[in-house]
């Protein structure tokens, strides 16, 4: 179960959102209030918006990078 962690503030927020992800080389960016960046590595994956930063989100959006997701 994630926790935050004061010290690290939205830091650990974020990390908790990736979940599993995290350990495969995606991290999330702040970009203001305006939008999270995540990438995997160096690589730019996907923008998020706040409408749609849910952790459902970010998981598909990591699953459909690492072509884990099929087309419907």
């Amino acid at each position: 179960m994630a926790v935050y962690n004061k010290a690290q503030g939205m830091r650990s927020i974020l990390n908790a959102a990736l979940g599993e992800y995290q350990s495969k080389g995606f991290r999330l960016l702040e970009s203001g209030d305006r939008f999270l960046r995540l990438y995997r590595r160096d690589e730019l994956v996907s923008v998020i918006f706040p409408r749609d930063a849910t952790i459902p989100a970010i998981h598909r959006a990591c699953q459909n990078h690492l072509g884990l997701l099929r087309a419907v």
